[in-house]
């Protein structure tokens, strides 16, 4: 198999400016524009098409986040029931809708499809639904000629080009599925995620029909082959290897647009330089029947009307006020520092739903990484000894990936870490659990370039080697060790004290105090050893959001009593249900893999089924009995005098007393007024 390898200047630009030793140039891709190959740079991937905050997302004239933050005033602390997460969440930066009088509008065109955005989830949306006989019209901001796509990997699982091509052995989808719940913290949208499981890799060979031999031969499976002995799985977790990585010929924009000429070739109509700027819709929010859009070059409206709008066009990225509402765990692990994203847009299109009544992602929100503590060393996301700034040990390493077991670092004292291993550190390197973060490839080049860098560390001392643009300490003993690194003598007491019981939990092959895979806790006995002393950064963003509008298992967004609004569907990053609790770390290229995959069923669902019908099933089925002779609820709201009074209302423990004379009722004043968590405690409406 032929690994396609070029622009050596970009790559060495890129790795300067990571501050990372090159350890393979087919990390690394020839794309539109740095930001595309900075995405590539960090082993992030993105959604849908960039562009910039003049430019606008879906919705410029009012969608912009100066524009937004700019209106409203802050919802009350309480009393908001029956209002939209639109005038909760978005109180004081969402803004109102644009008027746009009838006059206004240029001209009206009309499909059964219309899709806003053309990045990776709206043309696989456009090209499934039209080669299945759909009219489809997309309308996409950037103009055609400087048209780009993010990213360069596409994870997936068992295509036929990983199977058969590649010979990467067939995964199981039912782990796959719950370890990707286990990510989830199980908020993860079931339905989409089974379509993902069960169809990305039928999705990947779509995408890549037609391509030559030479062109499929240039695509590169990333963490392949492994070393020999690999174990896939690390505790409860698999490496799933084997994304697909544009790395030849054809980079990721040239195979998008490959895609927008097949859906072009199948009837789709494409129409570039507009910004999608209204919804179109009933008086109270529960139906859509088209969009509105903008022409960057003329000015004019376009009104485009159908049966089924899709919003795919992108992220919340240059929209601080909505970011930092949405991914409420980043805004507060950065302690409140604005959130932003690498990828332009300003969250437009998500924005036009909840000014009709949407509902967005209800969990903490994500993005690519903020919310994880990642110590990226010399050998990138390595699962050895964490300590934290105290010297001691404080979570399971290599609990999913770095993105994961990150968590608990994001929430520990200070602002830095330790990491520590021993001489032992080829196989450490050649045995991480494979994901984001993670070496992207084990091959001779790589682990050459690592071995240059433990070995200009030896005999460095107290002033470090930073051949690979980071500090790397070097000692024979682990006392020098500690003393080169800068710990203070507590500090360096208690990393003594942590290697002896991380050293007998290997050999006792269990351990007990964090739960960590023995056979991933390599003995730090024998010198040289080696650590490295890392700044520790949360929150503020990354490369793009993750988190998106509240949809079904269909793909339909979501409203005011969790039903679907008739006639409006959301992929791609306008899309919750993904990464509910921030990006994953389960494969690389997930995210473009989700777009890829979700905009391809989503496609063939709107091209082939009565999506109506979701509308209205179920409104006809029967009551439910209410029996008399069960255990009385808690109080439902309220609880003061006047709201239930002394008494709580019906069936409810006393208001004021608690549990006193209630079985089981949590005092109101204690913790869990109005029955529901501490206030202030819990998650953000």
């Amino acid at each position: 198999m032929e690994n396609h390898r070029n622009n050596e200047a970009l790559v060495e630009h890129l790795s300067g400016l990571r501050g990372r030793i090159p350890l393979s140039r087919r990390n690394f891709l020839a794309g539109a524009g740095v930001l595309a190959a900075s995405a590539a740079a960090t082993g992030m991937i993105a959604g849908c098409s960039p562009q910039t905050p003049a430019e606008g997302g879906a919705g410029a004239p009012s969608g912009s986040g100066e524009a937004m933050a700019a209106t409203g005033e802050a919802a009350a602390v309480t009393g908001n029931e029956g209002k939209t997460m639109g005038e909760v969440l978005g109180a004081g930066w969402l803004g109102e809708e644009p008027e746009i009088a009838a006059d206004e509008i240029a001209q009206t065109q009309e499909a059964d499809i219309i899709v806003c955005g053309a990045g990776h989830a709206g043309t696989a949306v456009a090209r499934r639904a039209a080669e299945l006989g759909a009219s489809v019209i997309v309308v996409e901001v950037q103009p055609e000629d400087t048209f780009s796509a993010l990213g360069n990997d596409i994870g997936h699982l068992n295509s036929s080009w990983q199977l058969d091509r590649v010979g990467i052995p067939e995964y199981s989808v039912v782990d796959f599925m719950n370890e990707y719940q286990m990510y989830g913290a199980g908020r993860v949208q079931p339905t989409l995620l089974s379509q993902f499981a069960n169809r990305s890799g039928e999705a990947l060979d779509w995408f890549i029909d037609g391509y030559t031999e030479d062109e499929k031969n240039e695509l590169i499976p990333l963490n392949w082959p492994v070393v020999e002995g690999y174990n896939y799985k690390k505790g409860p977790f698999t490496s799933y290897v084997g994304t697909c990585q544009f790395g030849g010929s054809v980079g990721m924009t040239d195979a998008v647009k490959r895609s927008q000429d097949k859906a072009r070739a199948a009837g789709a109509q494409f129409v570039f330089g507009q910004a999608a700027t209204r919804l179109v819709h009933n008086e109270d929010g529960t139906e859509v029947t088209g969009v509105i859009a903008k022409d960057s070059s003329t000015g004019d409206y376009v009104q485009y009307n159908g049966r089924a709008v899709v919003l795919a066009c992108g992220d919340i990225g240059s929209n601080s006020a909505m970011y930092n509402a949405i991914c409420r765990e980043n805004y507060e692990l950065g302690e409140y520092k604005d959130c932003s994203a690498m990828s332009g847009r300003d969250g437009s299109g998500i924005a036009m739903a909840m000014r009709i009544g949407a509902k967005v992602e209800i969990a903490t929100g994500g993005d690519m990484g903020s919310h994880a503590f990642i110590p990226l060393s010399p050998m990138e996301g390595v699962e050895c000894l964490w300590l934290n700034k105290y010297g001691e040990r404080y979570c399971n390493e290599a609990f999913g990936g770095p993105l994961l077991s990150g968590c608990a670092g994001a929430r520990e004292p200070g602002d830095r870490a330790y990491l520590v291993w021993g001489n032992d550190w080829k196989e450490v390197f050649l045995n991480q659990l494979a994901g984001h973060l993670a070496p992207k490839e084990w091959d001779d080049e790589t682990i050459a370039n690592v071995q240059a860098t433990m070995e200009a560390a030896v005999g460095s001392g107290a002033e470090g080697d930073d051949t690979s643009g980071k500090f790397l300490y070097c000692a024979d003993t682990l006392e020098e060790l500690c003393d080169y690194m800068g710990m203070e003598e507590g500090v360096k007491a208690n990393t003594l004290a942590a290697i002896e019981k991380w050293n007998a939990a290997h050999d006792a092959g269990i351990d007990t105090e964090f739960g960590r895979d023995p056979e991933t806790m390599w003995p730090i006995k024998d010198g040289p050893f080696y650590g490295y002393p890392c700044s520790k950064r949360v929150g503020g963003g990354s490369l793009v959001a993750t988190s998106g509008l509240l949809v079904t298992g269909r793909q339909q967004v979501q409203g005011q009593g969790f039903e679907p609004i008739k006639g409006l569907f959301a992929c791609g990053n306008n899309s919750g249900g993904r990464f509910p609790m921030g990006y994953n770390g389960i494969m690389n290229g997930v995210s473009i893999g989700m777009c890829l995959c979700l905009g391809y069923t989503l496609g063939e669902y709107l091209a082939t089924e009565d999506f109506d019908r979701y509308c209205t099933l179920g409104a006809g089925n029967a009551d439910i009995k209410q029996s008399e002779n069960g255990m009385a609820g808690p109080p439902m709201g309220g609880g003061g005098e006047g709201e239930g009074g002394e008494g709580g209302g019906e069936g409810g423990a006393p208001a004021g007393d608690g549990a006193a004379g209630g079985e089981g009722g949590a005092p109101a004043g204690d913790g869990a007024p109005d029955g529901g968590a501490p206030a202030g405690g819990g998650a953000p409406a």
